[in-house]
Parts: C-alpha cells; structure tokens; sequence
C-alpha cells in the first residue's frame, strides 16, 4: 500500500484529501501542523502533500523535515500563494513538485507519482492580482485589523484602505 502524509492546516480541504486518497488506496496520516508532524513517530510515508502556508507556519520548514526524516518520500507542496521564489526554495529543500490551488486530485497525484506537467495557464496572474491575494492574506492574518494589516505590510492605514476599495470597485 502507497503510504500518504498530508499536512495542510484547513480542516475541510485536509479531510478532504484524506477521503479522495484513501478511495484511491492510499494509508493517509494527516498532520495540521510542524509540530503535529514532528510527533508522528511510526509512519514512513511515500509520498507527501504540504501546504505552504499553515498557520504561523511555513511548510517549507515540513519540506525540509520531511526530507531529513524520510528522504526517499516524494513530496509536493500545494498552495494558492505561489511564487517562482518559492517554489525554487521548495525544490531546494526537497520536495519533487509545487501546485497552485485550486488543483483536481488527479493533478496532485499526477504530481506525486512524477507524471505531472503543468498546463500554461489561460490567464497568468498579474501584478493587480497578486497584490490583492497578498493584501487579503495578511488582513486575514491580523483577523481582520486594518491597522495591524497596514503595520506590517509597510504602508499606511488610509493607504491599505484606499487600495481596499480600488479593489471593490
């Protein structure tokens, strides 16, 4: 049987991995967070999907556990936060492959047997998008506070709010 190590901090996405890979044969150990992970003690897994961002985590720092402890395990990290900076970071800590969300299992498991090619995307992400990504990301980090937000994006409160509404209309 195909070992499988999920680490990935929503709950439902998480759950929901679990499900598809087993219907497909897998033993699934799953992990919400490092911590979680440097626990488990008696799995070997073959394979592994991370999510780069876990709360007040980085799943590089899985990559990099997962390929010290299992160094024959393929790992592939999924995220909707991707950048070329990242995704050479991951490759340089180990893992295989690295996968934008939203991704259909068939792809993710594509990419963790190897076989995966991604297709050129119909729209690229521009700079307009990945802004507002980012900005959306870190106001969820700070629950919502503006001011907090603002603090550690660099800029000022007025400013953030400003580009919130530029990217409402």
């Amino acid at each position: 049987m195909k070992n499988l190590l999920v680490i990935e901090d929503d709950v439902m996405f998480r759950e929901a991995i679990r499900r598809e890979f087993e219907d497909r044969n897998y033993a699934v150990t799953a992990s919400a967070t490092l911590k979680e992970l440097r626990a488990l003690h008696s799995i070997q897994p073959n394979f592994a999907i991370v999510d780069l961002k876990l709360k007040g985590e980085s799943g590089l720092d899985a990559v990099a556990h997962i390929k010290k402890e299992y160094p024959d395990c393929q790992t592939i990290v999924l995220t909707g936060y991707g950048s070329i900076a990242t995704a050479v970071q991951a490759v340089k800590l180990g893992a295989s492959n690295y996968i934008s969300k939203p991704a259909s299992i068939d792809d993710i498991e594509k990419a963790l047997t190897g076989v995966y090619t991604p297709a050129e995307p119909v729209n690229p992400h521009n700079l307009y998008r990945h802004e507002r990504e980012y900005i959306e990301k870190v106001i969820q980090d700070f629950d919502g506070n503006i001011s907090m937000a603002a603090k550690a994006l660099g800029i000022h409160r007025q400013s953030l709010q400003r580009k919130l509404r530029k990217f409402i209309s």
